[in-house]
């Protein structure tokens, strides 16, 4: 991003008091790779930058469970670049990195009121024998926020290993807040692989946290078009015309 872009992001950050900001209700589905909902799965949100992406302030953690259709929402989600995070036994975590009403003020919309879309996540099991091996010794790395120890997995067993390996890895990648690492991963992945859907989905998140905006909407773009999903056609475009507000071209 040009220094221009960071420069009108300050200043747009700075314009809007924290109080001015409303908050939302954000829905959405997890279901397995067959389509059928997850009951019980854990679901994480994150705050990684606030309006305008700028500084955020406020509650910028939540956590709740999927219901018996694995349906889940939270409200007093603010404006925004957040992480959600997906974890459930036997199951590859999913993550998404999702900019939300970036500019949106008490002023320019109606708080308390649940976004225009829901957000579809499609969790895979693990793998069996060595590979989900490795991969849940990852896991847990990342989760203790273990960083070396997750490094040293993921960069070991990562050479040589096929797009859907990679893919799973990048996503523990980034459960683990390695971002740097999570985009090498996704990248290798896509070399092999310019058809998954997940893929630059991953790469979008990892670009949002690296506060890469334009290489996070082009992202973005590029898994759109390798969906049908309407549902995540729908929350991909919310995230494009979010991101074409702070982005110069």
């Amino acid at each position: 991003m040009r220094a221009t872009s960071l420069a009108l992001v300050a200043i747009m950050a700075l314009a809007a008091p924290v109080a001015a900001q409303p908050v939302f209700r954000l829905l959405g589905q997890v279901t397995d790779e067959k389509g059928a909902p997850l009951a019980g799965a854990d679901v994480n949100l994150e705050a990684l930058y606030g309006y305008a992406a700028g500084t955020f302030a406020g509650q910028r953690t939540f956590s709740t469970k999927t219901d018996a259709k694995g349906h889940w929402n939270v409200m007093g989600v603010k404006a925004g670049v957040w992480i959600v995070q997906v974890t459930a036994p036997g199951y590859v975590p999913e993550t998404v990195g999702l900019p939300i009403m970036i500019l949106t003020t008490v002023s320019a919309g109606r708080s308390g009121m649940s976004l225009a879309w829901t957000l579809p996540l499609k969790v895979e099991r693990m793998p069996d024998g060595d590979r989900g091996q490795s991969l849940s010794a990852a896991l847990d790395a990342a989760r203790a926020g273990k960083k070396d120890d997750l490094r040293a997995v993921l960069t070991r067993l990562s050479a040589g290993s096929d797009a859907d390996y990679l893919s799973s890895a990048g996503r523990i990648a980034i459960v683990g807040r390695d971002f740097e690492l999570a985009q090498s991963l996704f990248t290798s992945a896509l070399q092999q692989d310019q058809t998954a859907y997940r893929i630059p989905l991953g790469l979008a998140t990892d670009f949002l946290a690296l506060r890469d905006f334009d290489s996070a909407s082009k992202a973005f773009d590029a898994a759109r078009a390798r969906t049908k999903d309407k549902d995540e056609q729908r929350f991909i475009t919310a995230a494009l015309t979010d991101l074409a507000t702070i982005t110069v071209r």
